[in-house]
């Protein structure tokens, strides 16, 4: 039957092809422009990479210029020349250059007397002004275009003393500047040839207005040319396809579909009037398989349910699985430990075996994820899971309980056998590769071990907890990083699992004056005077005193630095503010450099350096934490220094990167851990680089404090080393204030009476 106003199949067809057509050149137009901003932004990520890196270039080039002017002002020979410039001549031209203090091929040099005159004249090729510019403060650096040459000049004063209280005279550099530019650096992104700097004749540039008169091109990108070559091939030869497919589809689609569905439209129609047969039909096959489907589904029906059963079967299959397998490592995930946990533990019921559970931990992965990114993070885990996965045994399996956690169960096995596992897992992990990441810190698991033996059947439901107690023990400092549960771990169970300290802190966070700080003498050296205390927290809990190393370990595990280190300088705040000091003494407090990075941190500490003006503070920042915003920190501290808090590097020798702390933060004083200091007390070579890197410390202008002083010999070494000051029970004890307060009051009252 032909229904009036109705469309033929053919119509419909040349109707989408048209629109497919259409479509088609939207789409194009799109990616073309697309593609042109895609170019665009690369050129312009291109130029902005230039110019990042050649002015990293000039201020690298600065600093050298700068530096080399400051090792020949404090050089001996320098000054010998000002004073006695009978061999001045031989030392600019050739001595300078042979000890290595200045490069030749750029750079030259010469002296000037107290008066600006130059020393003595220069050759004509290493000329340099007669006389020094007048009104410049000294160093100062500008720029001079010579003859179509741009040259660099620095000049400096030379003092005859350290504390530049003499004036000898002066130096001055002369450099090459755009040879020198272009070589000292590899530029990748600008363009060797088009950097040029322009002056006018007689200009003097200063060199911190530099930067802005460097003209320069980038490098073209190949990557980018290659890119949008390939682009535009791709979708000239992908429009060429789709057109020459849209034909031939209208081609055979008059031949292979409307006659198709002519029949079939006869067919049912013939149904509709029952006289379809499906034998008769299947014999006249349709080329399309579609059709023919359609077709066959009349006799077909039962088949295609039993094929769809039987897919669907599969699918559960497949879906039984995925939901039980990790997405991120591949693993199993915390579905699949749960359900075979408790198919092990009923099984055990029949077959009773020795049962070890343990319990994996990435250290510090919070801190790596927060550096690094999440993206690098996933792949820290995946590479743990490919490590522990290859370090257990053919039939274990590996679990990952969410995060940074991951578990496993070994059956048929002893507590001797589940360590050298857990300790082959440390292994394999420690041979696997992080710095392809750009991860430079140490990447390491800690593993809690718990294990039930055959005839103990009834307690394995405490293994996990059992394991987590461990793997907080083997995470405490000086651990191994495995940690078996049992009698090393029974302080660590009671520290970590709802225990009188943890009782204590969190009243003690909550409740001010239950923090008690107890105050140690840090003594100045050689004459043991006492200088300053160091703050010493404690817990006052139902008139017991809870030392640190019973509640700092809640503090880390329950991520409370930041809320303990308030409540500490809100104590210290308190003390001060009673006088009970004298004044001029110092005090030092420590200070968690997580914390550091929190506003509310900063702004009490601000409000702390009220008492600068009586009681000189200092901030003592331990370095064993990996700081994860080290600008900020800086930032903060450099804020700090301002109103006058001095900046401690706390146990130096015990963390991971403590000579990259010293180089990127503001650090004054440099605590020598105690570990560092008991080995000045040996007669071996570790006693000896101890001692060697102490006095570079102090040549490099930092003071040093030798902490944990426990013997006179330990303490002779300390002086003859000329370190500034030490702390250490030989000399004192951490005391509550009101002793330290009569102790100050005993010595006043022996004076007057000596008086």
């Amino acid at each position: 039957m032909k229904w009036p106003d109705a469309i033929s199949i053919k119509q419909i067809a040349l109707a989408f092809i048209t629109g497919l057509m259409v479509l088609m050149s939207l789409i194009g137009g799109f990616a073309a422009y697309q593609t042109r901003e895609v170019t665009r932004s690369l050129e312009q990520h291109n130029q902005n990479a230039a110019a990042s890196e050649l002015t990293s270039a000039v201020q690298r080039l600065l600093r050298q210029t700068d530096d080399q002017a400051a090792n020949l002002a404090g050089w001996d020979e320098t000054r010998q020349q000002l004073v006695l410039p009978e061999y001045y001549s031989y030392w600019r031209d050739q001595r300078v250059y042979e000890s290595g203090m200045l490069p030749s091929r750029f750079v030259r040099v010469a002296l000037y007397a107290p008066s600006g005159l130059l020393l003595a004249p220069s050759p004509a090729k290493n000329s340099l002004p007669a006389r020094l510019p007048a009104g410049i403060s000294l160093p100062s650096s500008w720029l001079v275009d010579e003859a179509g040459t741009t040259v660099l000049y620095h000049a400096f004063p030379v003092y005859i003393d350290e504390r530049h209280q003499t004036l000898l005279g002066y130096g001055m550099i002369r450099l090459d500047f755009m040879p020198a530019l272009l070589q000292q650096e590899a530029l990748h992104f600008a363009d060797k040839a088009s950097v040029k700097l322009t002056l006018k004749p007689g200009e003097n540039l200063p060199a911190t207005k530099l930067l802005s008169r460097l003209a320069f091109n980038a490098l073209p990108d190949p990557d980018r040319l290659r890119f949008q070559s390939i682009l535009s091939r791709t979708l000239l030869a992908l429009f060429v396809l789709l057109m020459a497919m849209s034909l031939l589809g209208f081609v055979v689609y008059n031949r292979l579909l409307v006659g198709p569905l002519r029949r079939l439209s006869q067919d049912i129609d013939a149904m509709q009037h029952g006289r379809f047969s499906p034998h008769s039909s299947r014999s006249q096959a349709m080329r399309i398989s579609e059709l023919e489907n359609v077709r066959r589904s009349l006799y077909d029906y039962q088949l295609q349910l039993r094929e769809l059963h039987g897919s669907l079967e599969h699918q559960n299959r497949e879906f039984h699985s995925q939901a039980r397998q990790d997405a991120l490592t591949g693993c199993h995930n915390r579905r699949a430990y749960e359900e075979d946990w408790e198919k092990f533990r009923i099984e055990l019921k029949n077959a009773p075996q020795g049962v070890a559970f343990l319990l994996f931990d990435c250290d510090r992965f919070k801190t790596i994820n927060d550096t690094y990114g999440h993206a690098k993070g996933d792949r820290v885990l995946s590479i743990i899971s490919d490590a522990l996965v290859m370090a257990l045994r053919a039939n274990d399996r590996l679990y990952r309980l969410g995060g940074d956690e991951f578990a496993t169960f070994l059956s048929r096995t002893t507590p001797a056998q589940a360590k050298q596992i857990a300790q082959r897992c440390q292994s394999l992990l420690d041979a696997s590769v992080f710095s392809d990441l750009g991860i430079n810190e140490p990447v390491g698991i800690s593993i809690g071990i718990a294990f039930c033996a055959a005839d103990q059947l009834e307690h394995i439901n405490d293994l996990p907890k059992q394991a987590d107690i461990a793997m907080y023990t083997a995470k405490q400092p000086g651990r191994t990083r495995i940690a078996l549960y049992g009698e090393d771990t029974e302080r660590a169970s009671q520290t970590l699992v709802a225990s009188r300290e943890t009782s204590a802190l969190f009243q003690a966070l909550a409740s001010p004056g239950m923090i008690e700080m107890h105050y140690q003498s840090i003594h100045a050296l050689p004459g043991r005077k006492v200088d300053y205390y160091e703050a010493l927290a404690r817990i006052r809990y139902h008139n017991d005193l809870i030392m640190p190393d019973a509640f700092l370990p809640v503090v880390s595990s329950r991520r409370l630095e930041a809320g303990f280190d308030l409540a500490v300088l809100n104590q210290v705040d308190a003390d001060l503010s009673s006088q009970q000091l004298p004044p001029g003494i110092g005090v030092s407090i420590n200070l968690s450099a997580q914390s550091i990075s929190h506003p509310e941190i900063v702004s009490q500490l601000l409000e702390l350096s009220r008492h600068n003006a009586r009681h000189p503070l200092m901030l003592e920042i331990t370095e064993t934490s990996l700081i994860t915003q080290m600008a900020e920190v800086r930032t903060y501290l450099d804020l700090l220094r301002t109103v006058n808090y001095r900046i401690a590097m706390d146990d130096f020798g015990t963390g991971y990167s403590p000579l990259r702390y010293l180089v990127d933060l503001p650090v004054d004083v440099v605590k020598f851990d105690i570990s560092l200091v008991n080995k000045l007390g040996q007669d071996n070579r570790a006693s000896q680089v101890v001692a060697d890197f102490a006095r570079m410390m102090s040549d490099a202008g930092y003071s040093l404090v030798a902490e944990g002083v426990e013997t006179d010999t330990i303490l002779r070494k300390v002086e003859s080393l000329g370190i500034a000051h030490v702390q250490g029970y030989l000399l004192s004890r951490p005391m509550p204030l009101a002793e330290v307060a009569a102790r100050f009051d005993d010595q006043n009252a022996g004076v007057d009476c000596a008086v």
